[in-house]
């Protein structure tokens, strides 16, 4: 990309905000072209992988998920195009491939992640960079001593923060006052701090605004915070009800399938490794009039993560 090219982009700044659960418009994915290189068996543990990439096999599912997007009318942004320094640096970040979990958009911009290990700690550095030249300001950034990786935007009203292995209870408390200026609600889940629940989209997702996607085993305890009062939440079940969701509960080998990890295209419409969830639940699914849009993967599970892990997604309709 030439200086004039990079004028005239940083000019148009991006349009940004997912708490309207529309359509999926914009997403940023980042094809590790370099990173995965330096994965090997002796140190793969330390990257956070399961196992050692194929790494030619890895990036063809990347694309092939890449072009998927785009056949869906999704505008997919390649993060290095709007990295201009520290290219170097991404090529020493293979977890960085997994956008999703540095940040989560906002209309009045981006909850920029405080990586938990250090393997992922200079992610930041360039998502942040990326963000400002694509014209998106960070609403919140974290300190060096906090931990806290996502959270999810259930509306323009709610924010859902799971007290997962990579945030601390003492970050999230000073966080929610902040983000209860741009939200009405948090809802706060105290979980299991295993790596199998290192997100909150591990256990709860939505798949419009009337159905969701949860693990209600992992639901340890929850309570509804708002900026006068906080309520203990006895039955998560039955206080989503309350508010016209149903929920859909898979059982403990879907979970540790990325059960709930997925991307929402739009209303009731969900792309999703093939691999995710039994026949019983595809068919419940169906029945409730969500369409899916299966992806099957082998080189990309070598990370531990799913398709929404490697989306962050930008702007809803």
């Amino acid at each position: 990309m030439d200086n004039l090219a990079k004028t005239s982009e940083l000019h148009s700044p991006q349009k940004y905000g997912t708490e309207e659960f529309g359509r999926l418009k914009t997403a940023i994915l980042h094809q590790p072209l370099n990173s995965l290189k330096i994965i090997n068996q002796g140190n793969h543990n330390q990257w956070l992988f399961d196992q050692v990439p194929d790494v030619d096999r890895f990036l063809e599912e990347h694309q092939r998920y890449t072009d998927l997007l785009r056949s869906l009318v999704v505008d997919v942004i390649e993060l290095s195009d709007y990295v201009f320094r520290n290219k170097w640096l991404m090529n020493q970040l293979p977890n960085l491939v997994y956008m999703h979990d540095s940040s989560v958009i906002t209309k009045h911009g981006a909850i920029l992640s405080k990586m938990t290990f250090k393997a992922r700690e200079n992610e930041a550095i360039i998502v942040k960079k990326a963000l400002s030249n694509l014209g998106i300001p960070i609403f919140s950034q974290f300190k060096e001593q906090d931990q806290f990786e996502g959270c999810l935007i259930l509306s323009p009203k709610t924010l859902f923060i799971a007290n997962t292995e990579r945030h601390s209870k003492q970050t999230i408390m000073r966080f929610i006052p902040k983000a209860l200026t741009i939200f009405e609600e948090v809802i706060y889940v105290e979980i299991p701090q295993h790596r199998r629940f290192m997100h909150p989209d591990t256990i709860f997702n939505r798949v419009s605004n009337h159905l969701a996607i949860v693990y209600l085993p992992a639901f340890l305890r929850s309570l509804l915070i708002t900026r006068t009062n906080k309520t203990v939440i006895d039955d998560f079940t039955s206080f989503m009800k309350s508010r016209d969701i149903e929920l859909v509960n898979i059982n403990d080998s879907e979970q540790q399938s990325w059960g709930c990890t997925f991307v929402p295209l739009e209303q009731n419409v969900m792309i999703h490794y093939d691999i995710a969830f039994n026949n019983r639940t595809k068919n419940t699914l169906r029945n409730k009039g969500v369409d899916l849009i299966e992806f099957h993967p082998e080189a990309l599970l070598a990370g531990g993560g799913s398709l929404r892990c490697l989306t962050l997604r930008v702007l809803r309709e």
